[in-house]
């Protein structure tokens, strides 16, 4: 079993097959983030904040707070995207993100079964790792994955178009219990509900 308040790292990982056991451990994780998109050339175009809270297997609350609220909501094989500003809430099968980066996190199957991940040079603070879908119809090259003594620290999301989108998390609490409640959406009175084949906004 892991030990109490997260994955039993034994310092950073300092090999490929270290990685995906510890990250087999993962059961739950709750943070704040600061998000970062950049362009091709490196400019930064979008910069974002807010919450995220995963349960395995395919559950996630992930809200942003910043420039403005969205939530997104996956549980019981469905993901839900509310935009209150809009009030509309679109709904797609949790399916349609088996292939994503968020599947690193909060998928059932071994990360290494999705993803072909080699060790890059590290640093003091972490250890570094490049991820890239075996599923080459993705719509993301490669996924960059920065793990201290604690645990993930920092995900980098390259797409097709050369984008990059940062995403640092802070006050990480690991394997800690979360309320049910957590993960179940209801759609509030007065809100648009959307079929969406592919879910807007999801990294």
């Amino acid at each position: 079993m892991p030990l109490a308040g997260g994955p039993a790292w034994a310092g950073k990982p300092a090999d490929v097959e270290v990685l995906t056991a510890q990250l087999a451990e993962l059961e739950t994780l709750a943070a704040d983030f600061e998000q970062t998109r950049l362009n091709a050339e490196g400019r930064v175009v979008r910069e974002s904040t807010g919450t995220f809270v995963m349960q395995r297997p395919g559950r996630f609350y992930w809200r942003y707070e910043t420039p403005y609220v969205q939530e997104l909501v996956a549980n019981d094989e469905t993901l839900w995207v509310y935009e209150p500003d809009l009030r509309q809430a679109s709904r797609s099968s949790l399916e349609s993100v088996k292939g994503a980066p968020i599947a690193i996190l909060m998928g059932d199957r071994p990360v290494d079964e999705l993803f072909r991940i080699r060790p890059l040079e590290g640093d003091s603070a972490m250890a570094w790792f490049a991820l890239r879908p075996k599923d080459e119809q993705g719509d993301f090259q490669q996924v960059l994955l920065g793990v201290d003594e604690r645990g993930i620290k920092e995900m980098r999301f390259i797409d097709q178009l050369d984008q990059t989108t940062r995403v640092v998390f802070r006050d990480r609490r690991f394997n800690e219990p979360v309320a049910e409640e957590r993960f179940v959406f209801e759609v509030p009175a007065g809100t648009d509900v959307v079929e969406a084949s592919q879910p807007p906004g999801l990294e």
